[in-house]
Formats: structure tokens, C-alpha cells, sequence
């Protein structure tokens, strides 16, 4: 009886896992150890020596890749939610194989009631004013975005290589408006504590 060859299944599109540029540089080279090292440091896995043309790489991440995904944001309990912020985020990603990316995205960081007015009573029993919370409460999303939220990050730009050396690290930044988290602050007060906000005026 003649065994049954089963196909491995496919569980990803190779462009899906890859920018379009990359696939063009593993078409280039594709037994090149620095793509080959770039390939790793994408995935967390390697091809391997098997797979020494394009096609088979093709196929090696098609069947053993998965499209990369976010977790959806963890959040915090409805109940207790003070207000959000819209954060975007960017980052510049450096890898040894002597590659840089930047990557973009956004997501809404939220604010627990009791952190907001656990601030707001301190601004108000020392006299330092609405703007003393805003100030606050900005360096708090400024230190904590990354934390808290699962931005959905996407490239902007191409893949750029050199020859420099390079460390495996990245930066990251964060950008959001202060007149934002003002006028939310504001509202939040004014709709949920409107005793607290008479404080201020």
C-alpha cells in the first residue's frame, strides 16, 4: 500500500509576515547569512539549510510562520475608568544584521478614576491649580504608554542597511496632547464631580 504524502498546511501568506521590500532582498540573496539573520530576528525562528532558494524559503515561512498579531488591549475595569487619552506611538526598531525600521500606531490610554482624583485632591489641598494636574497627569502617560497599552504598530518606511555596527535595542516615543487630557479632565469633573471643580474656580 502506498503511503499518503500530506502537504504541510499553509497558515500564512508570505507578505503578511514580511514588508514587500525584505521579500524582495530574500529573493536577492537568499542564502545570505544576514538575511538569514534578519529572517530570525522576525520570526524567532530560522530556515533551515534545506532551504537555500526563494521558493523554498517561501514555503518554509508559509507553513511554519504565523501572521504576526497583537494581543487586544488588556485594558482596566469599565467600572472604575476615569477618562482616555489617544496616544500614538513610535518606535525605531535596530537589529545586528545592521537593519532599522520605524513603525507607527495609536491607542487610547486610560486613566483610572482614582489616580485622576487621588491628583485632582492633591492640586486642591495644596492650591496648585488645574494646570498642576494636567502637568501630572501628562508625565504619568508619558512614562507609563508603553506599559499600558498594546499599540498596533505598522511600518512606515523601508527597510534601511548598512555596514555600521549596530545593538539589537530600540527607541521609543510617545506623543499626545496636553489640550486633550485638559479637556477631558474637565469634562470628567464636570459630569462625575462638579464639587470638586467649583475647587478650581
Amino acid at each position: 500500500m502506498n503511503a499518503v504524502i500530506t502537504e504541510p498546511a499553509v497558515r500564512c501568506k508570505i507578505d503578511e509576515v514580511f514588508a514587500q521590500p525584505f521579500i524582495e532582498l530574500i529573493g536577492l540573496a537568499p542564502r545570505n547569512p544576514v538575511v538569514r539573520g534578519l529572517i530570525l530576528a522576525q520570526t524567532r525562528q530560522l530556515p533551515g539549510p534545506e532551504c537555500a532558494t526563494f521558493e523554498q524559503i517561501k514555503a518554509w515561512v508559509e507553513t511554519t510562520c504565523v501572521k504576526p498579531t497583537r494581543p487586544p488591549n488588556a485594558g482596566r475595569s469599565q467600572a472604575g475608568d476615569g477618562f482616555s487619552v489617544k496616544v500614538e506611538f513610535s518606535e525605531t526598531e535596530y537589529g545586528r544584521a545592521h537593519y532599522s525600521v520605524g513603525r507607527s500606531g495609536s491607542a487610547e490610554f486610560t486613566l483610572d478614576a482614582d489616580e485622576v482624583l487621588d491628583l485632582v485632591q492633591k492640586a486642591i489641598d495644596h492650591a496648585t491649580g488645574i494646570n498642576a494636574v494636567v502637568d501630572q497627569l501628562a508625565e504619568l502617560i508619558d512614562a507609563e504608554a508603553w506599559d499600558r497599552c498594546e499599540p498596533n504598530l505598522d511600518d512606515y518606511g523601508d527597510y534601511e542597511y548598512d555596514e555600521h555596527d549596530s545593538s539589537d535595542s530600540g527607541n521609543g516615543a510617545v506623543e499626545f496632547s496636553r489640550t486633550q487630557v485638559r479637556d477631558r479632565l474637565l469634562t470628567f469633573l464636570r459630569e462625575r464631580h462638579p464639587e470638586l471643580l467649583e475647587e478650581f474656580t
